[in-house]
């Protein structure tokens, strides 16, 4: 099963490699300035775990998909909206590093004042790296037409409106994100449905739900057992955002390619600091706010936080429910009636997913 999973993932690269491919020639008239966009772009979606794209492709063969290729090639199209995503969300969170280089903005950035152009450095980068977004996120729709181009009209019509749905809620769950952000620490007390919306639209939605749902819309199976599949793709989703949060606050940086505390310092109001500050007493409270959204706040204030998050057990709580989470992920999946070998190989990527340490 090891070396399917591998081959799925070569033929994803190959995919996104071609689909990049067809970008530079679409922009042969820009000449040699058009290297920077897509060198950015492919540096961002190098070195990604490709988990939606396995997930994807593994639900395609569990629920009787006979169109690999097909499935590849969607796989590839989710990774480069996830890419776009990325090049997006950095800008946002004003991220110096991605995967352990710099982010595409930074990129920008620093080539624009090594070569001593005219203007400022920072906002050349920013709207560099937007560019570069919209690119991956057409290059999604360029994979999503190649891989549904072999689809009978049904199939494609679900695959094409999922993947849809799918860009529209994510991007909405990236303004919630960012509308949460905005609001007076004090009012954390207040949050846990927003920030659980915040995790259901924004990551659960193309990390478990779409993957799970597109493999088996691409399998032809109908609207029934595809709601079934995004039924389990949730609380997949979930828990994958839950571990991520953990990483993020805790995860070491050398493994993880994001700075310790880099959520912390963005102001990110995650289930873990809602569970820290509802927790917390009036003296702990302090410790957070004086680092939560604080972009200069130090390793010592990091670690104070952690301490915090410890000592009143908000981070045994979120493990808790990654446990839970997971194993509905689990039960879910097999409830669906799945082909096998791939339904066995399906739970255990699902589970993978959420024991990592990246």
């Amino acid at each position: 099963m090891d070396d399917e999973r591998e081959e799925w993932r070569k033929g994803v690269d190959r995919t996104i490699l071609a689909t990049l491919a067809s970008i530079t020639a679409a922009m042969v008239p820009v000449g040699a300035a058009s290297h920077d966009i897509t060198q950015v772009i492919a540096n961002t979606t190098d070195g990604g775990k490709r988990l939606r794209s396995i997930l994807l492709v593994a639900s395609h063969h569990a629920h009787g998909g006979q169109n690999p290729r097909a499935a590849i090639a969607l796989g590839a199209a989710l990774e480069l909206f996830h890419t776009g995503a990325l090049l997006h969300d950095d800008i946002l969170d004003d991220s110096d590093t991605r995967r352990g280089r710099p982010s595409a903005h930074r990129n920008f950035e620093t080539r624009h004042r090594d070569r001593g152009w005219e203007g400022d450095p920072r906002a050349f980068g920013e709207a560099g790296a937007i560019l570069a977004g919209d690119v991956a996120l057409m290059s999604a729709n360029r994979a999503l037409h190649s891989a549904t181009s072999s689809l009978d009209v049904t199939p494609r019509d679900r695959v094409v409106s999922l993947f849809h749905d799918t860009v529209d809620l994510v991007i909405a769950g990236q303004y919630l994100d960012m509308r949460v952000a905005t609001q007076p620490i004090d009012s954390l007390d207040d949050q846990e449905t927003d920030i659980r919306q915040t995790m259901r639209a924004k990551t659960a939605a193309y990390t478990g739900e779409a993957p799970l749902a597109l493999g088996a819309a691409s399998a032809g199976m109908g609207d029934a057992l595809i709601e079934s599949a995004k039924g389990a793709g949730v609380p997949l989703g979930l828990a994958f955002q839950l571990r991520d949060d953990i990483l993020g606050l805790c995860g070491d940086p050398t493994v993880t390619g994001k700075p310790c505390g880099g959520d912390i310092r963005e102001g990110k109001r995650t289930l873990l600091m809602w569970h820290a500050w509802t927790r917390a007493n009036a003296g702990q409270r302090s410790v957070l706010r004086h680092a939560l959204g604080v972009r200069k706040a130090s390793e010592a204030d990091i670690a104070a936080v952690l301490d915090v998050v410890r000592e009143v057990g908000a981070l045994e709580a979120v493990e808790q429910e990654i446990e839970e989470s997971a194993r509905l992920a689990q039960e879910r999946i097999a409830s669906l009636n799945l082909v096998e070998p791939y339904g066995s190989m399906l739970q255990k990527i699902a589970a993978d997913a959420t024991d990592r340490d990246r």
